[in-house]
């Protein structure tokens, strides 16, 4: 294959060139962005804002509350920004302004903790700050800018009044405990008391418990559950006892007396009577539960 002459490839370029700046030529050269961008099209960017924030004072300003017996003692923070300055110089005029700051708190807020229960530090606390949000945006004109104040607070409760309530409180929270523990301790008596029943049941062959048993031998089992349960439940055992006693007497004396006077149908109704009643209160055929039983097996 012969050799391309030499100075082809250049005719072709300037052909090239020559075409490319006829068709071209005649667009205006893009006039530069008005609006001052850089070269990567990004905006210079705006200075941020600087903060600071007072530090929290240790004495209160005082809010009277409703019917001005009380006060709230309310703790004010107040956050500053600028755009126009640095931290340091921030710091500087923040000491400044603080006192008017606070003046202009009292003026803006003391309508809204006025309206409020000098027992409720919370609701108070939640509308001095609803009134904050949209009357708290104060501004100083400073001689380096334009320094603005947002202010946020925290309110406690009136000291005198916090003494005066302080015992009660104690004694509420006293009784939620005792109740607390008195039900965990009358919970547990039951959950003991039914499994001894069950063991004592088990063990005496007695199956499952009606309501006369239960009755007798509640007081044993409760022995096992709890100790001071156990003296209640003896305590009510005997009262029981005392009046079953004293109406078992008389019927007891009520059917001798018919049977000597030959009223053999009135004797024999009391006799029914007595016997349904020991049936139902458990004496006579669980008589047996009254006495402990001896190791050997022998009534003591």
């Amino acid at each position: 294959m012969g050799r391309r002459p030499k100075g082809l490839l250049t005719t072709v370029r300037e052909a090239v060139r020559t075409w490319w700046h006829s068709k071209f030529d005649d667009i205006p050269a893009e006039e530069p962005d008005p609006t001052g961008s850089d070269a990567d099209g990004s905006a210079p960017a705006a200075r941020k804002d600087v903060f600071v924030q007072s530090l929290p004072q240790e004495t209160a300003l005082a809010m009277a509350a409703r019917d001005d017996v009380f006060s709230f003692q309310v703790f004010p923070t107040f956050q500053w920004s600028s755009q126009t300055m640095s931290r340091e110089t921030l710091k500087t005029r923040v000491q400044q302004y603080e006192g008017t700051a606070r003046e202009e708190l009292l003026r803006v807020a003391w309508s809204a903790a006025r309206a409020c229960d000098p027992a409720d530090p919370a609701a108070a606390e939640t509308a001095v700050n609803a009134v904050l949000s949209t009357a708290g945006n104060w501004c100083f004109d400073d001689e380096n800018g334009l320094v603005r104040c947002t202010p946020t607070v925290r309110v406690r409760v009136d000291p005198a009044l916090r003494e005066h309530v302080l015992p009660h409180h104690l004694d509420e929270l006293t009784l939620k405990e005792t109740q607390r523990l008195g039900l965990i301790r009358a919970e547990r008596a039951l959950t003991l008391t039914e499994a001894w029943l069950k063991v004592i049941s088990e063990l005496e062959l007695l199956g499952e418990l009606d309501a006369h048993q239960r009755r007798l031998l509640v007081p044993f089992a409760a022995t096992f559950a709890d100790q001071e349960f156990r003296k209640v439940m003896e305590a009510l055992r005997g009262h029981r006892r005392t009046s079953i006693d004293a109406l078992v007497t008389a019927l007891h004396a009520a059917r001798g007396d018919h049977q000597e006077a030959g009223l053999f149908e009135f004797a024999d109704a009391y006799d029914k009577a007595l016997s349904a009643f020991c049936r139902e209160v458990g004496v006579g055929p669980f008589s047996w539960v009254e006495n402990a039983v001896a190791a050997d097996g022998r009534n003591q």
